[in-house]
């Protein structure tokens, strides 16, 4: 059967998926492609079988991911939830931050990198098999950042006791700050909310809010989900990016 290959944008990326109806042989390629990237480009870090152990790894302070787990930090869907394709395509465009190991690999062609996200996946079958039950969450339009917006985020930063991680002045140097673990045990250093280069997933308004509402699966970093409305979280992403991210660059009206 001819395989028949649709162009969706997905947050600003192609993505490359077949019709439903082509049988799985027709998926072998992207995998053999798939590999072929992996081995080149990934498994120095994350291991022959996926596991993160990798012959650099134990050199890395941000220890690689284990894709044979599920579990990834960066995604459009609700906390411990597989991502979607698109979440993983973002991740090996964008990289994971200048203090993180995983680098942007911008560089490979769409199909490589289409690949390699296919071939990512039957590391942990199981959990995959299920993605197509992860709900993606909404993005609704941005609050504008006014100045009653940012001062509402102004209170939800206190409430919610962001300061705790992240320090009253956003330098990553909250109390709670030094014990901070992740799930699998490894140390974890809040980012300083003024180098915003340093962050996961992104530093545009639309990442922040991504992230606050789904938070970072297996570290420290929670949901707002349940806590906060939409209009709560955009201002405190307002609050972040006028005071911490870009200050003086968003002025309020």
């Amino acid at each position: 059967m001819k395989t028949v290959i649709r162009l969706l944008p997905v947050l600003g990326l192609a993505l490359s998926t077949a019709v439903a109806q082509d049988p799985p042989a027709a998926q072998e390629p992207d995998l053999v492609l798939g590999k072929k990237v992996y081995l080149q480009s990934c498994v120095v870090c994350h291991g022959i079988s996926g596991k993160g152990d990798g012959i650099v790894a134990g050199n890395l302070l941000v220890k690689p991911r284990n894709f044979t787990d599920g579990r990834f930090k960066v995604r459009m869907t609700p906390n411990g939830k597989v991502p979607l394709d698109s979440d993983l395509y973002r991740t090996i465009n964008r990289g994971m931050g200048h203090d993180n190991a995983m680098p942007a690999w911008a560089n490979l062609k769409v199909d490589e990198k289409n690949a390699v996200v296919a071939y990512i996946k039957t590391f942990a079958p199981k959990k995959f098999a299920r993605q197509d039950r992860a709900k993606e969450i909404v993005i609704p339009p941005r609050t504008a950042a006014t100045v009653e917006s940012i001062a509402e985020g102004e209170k939800w930063f206190t409430a919610i006791q962001c300061g705790k991680c992240h320090g009253e002045t956003g330098r990553g140097d909250g109390v709670s700050a030094p014990t901070l673990v992740d799930s699998w045990g490894y140390k974890i250093v809040p980012p300083d909310l003024s180098k915003p280069w340093l962050f996961i997933g992104g530093s545009e308004p639309v990442d922040l809010y991504r992230t606050l509402r789904t938070g970072l699966t297996g570290s420290a970093m929670p949901t707002v989900d349940g806590t906060l409305t939409e209009d709560q979280t955009w201002d405190l992403v307002n609050f972040l990016d006028y005071n911490f991210i870009r200050p003086g660059r968003s002025v309020p009206r």
